[in-house]
């Protein structure tokens, strides 16, 4: 599977999950963070479904089901549902992502870290979905525990900056110069360590 990592608006679009065990309720959780309208249809749900925000349907999936959708989830581990809903897809214009088969899917789920506006999703191609939660838990670490608020902070940064260089250049150099200092230190920058990198900036 040769992946192209893209981030996707999924707020209020139509997404089908089949299947109702640990797997599904897992995939439904990710989507249900990222906004999308979500219905699930197995003959057994988990009873974590219960919980989220999510239309039901206690019944076996069918094709008809893909109808409107934009990404849809196999977590059957059924290779007859797996090939029923591939095609599905294929002529609804769906993506198609297959929990058990990821070579039979056009996308895949990455492990994702959330941390404010920050959104990282970290994949092996289905190599190991173990090394990619490994890899996501690392630089999560890694982060500052305010790095939401640095975030923050550097996108009002971006304006300023835009009134302080009138090249693209030093507005870069001003802004990489305050967020490694800010996260060096763990923290939001004060207006003096603000304006000590501008000072430099401008020599």
């Amino acid at each position: 599977m040769s992946l192209f990592p893209i981030m996707v608006d999924m707020a209020g679009k139509s997404c089908l999950v089949a299947g109702g065990g640990a797997t599904a309720l897992r995939k439904t959780r990710s989507l249900v963070e990222a906004g999308a309208r979500i219905t699930v249809v197995s003959s057994e749900l988990d009873e974590g479904f219960a919980s989220l925000p999510v239309r039901c349907e206690v019944r076996a999936v069918s094709a008809k089901d893909v109808a409107g959708m934009t990404i849809v989830i196999d977590a059957t581990g059924s290779e007859e549902t797996a090939q029923m809903l591939q095609a599905a897809c294929r002529k609804e214009g769906a993506l198609f992502n297959c929990a058990s088969s990821p070579q039979k899917g056009d996308t895949s789920f990455p492990a994702v870290l959330r941390r404010g506006s920050l959104v990282a999703g970290i994949s092996t191609s289905g190599a190991s979905p173990a090394a990619a939660a490994w890899v996501r838990d690392r630089l999560a670490e890694s982060l500052p525990d305010a790095f939401d608020q640095i975030l923050e902070q550097m996108q009002s940064l971006r304006e300023r900056a835009k009134a302080m260089f009138p090249q693209q250049k030093q507005r870069a150099e001003f802004l990489h110069r305050c967020l490694e200092t800010a996260v060096t230190n763990g923290q939001p920058l004060s207006e003096a360590e603000i304006e000590e990198a501008r000072r430099k900036t401008a020599q």
